[in-house]
């Protein structure tokens, strides 16, 4: 059993970082003050090397994650598409998918976020709960958990500066 609440906590993160090139949409004009609003480079969470480019913007008072570009180790552009989701995002490409979702501020923190695992593997569109603060200026760490939030597991994501057209088009 604790094996897998083990696994569903690595699953949860890892999904978190795994994806692809975005089209950028506009993002709340009120939320462009918040210093998690931008973009963000996410680990994927295991030996692979893979990192993700994900995009931070308000909506409507919440704020949401989307996938713009996955790199492999290499720096090559990875193009994954999520096979285990439900619709609507069954099938589709996880390039653009707003995988974090509806995280309300509290404080200097954001909680009560969903959060969608877009890892390859069983656990694949299975959500969980999240919750994102800023660490400094360049950090920020994002909490995923299923249940019981002691279970969790924090990954780091450090700031990045917003991709060029053509990276999002790739």
């Amino acid at each position: 059993m604790m094996m897998m609440h083990r696994t569903v906590r690595h699953a949860l993160l890892a999904g978190l970082l795994v994806l692809t090139a975005c089209t950028a949409a506009a993002a709340e004009p009120a939320g462009s003050s918040d210093p998690l609003v931008g973009y963000w480079r996410a680990p994927a969470g295991d030996d692979s090397g893979r990192s993700s480019i994900v995009e931070l913007f308000v909506r409507d008072g919440h704020l949401f994650g989307r996938i713009v570009r996955t790199e492999a180790a290499d720096g090559s552009v990875l193009h994954p598409v999520c096979e285990r989701c439900s619709e609507p995002l069954k099938g589709q490409p996880m390039q653009g998918m707003e995988f974090v979702r509806d995280l309300r501020k509290d404080g200097d923190a954001w909680v009560d976020g969903r959060v969608v695992d877009l890892r390859p593997g069983w656990t694949q569109g299975l959500t969980g709960i999240c919750e994102l603060r800023l660490v400094d200026g360049d950090h920020a760490e994002l909490l995923g958990y299923r249940g019981l939030r002691a279970f969790g597991e924090t990954s780091t994501w450090t700031r990045e500066p917003a991709p060029a057209p053509s990276a999002s088009a790739e």
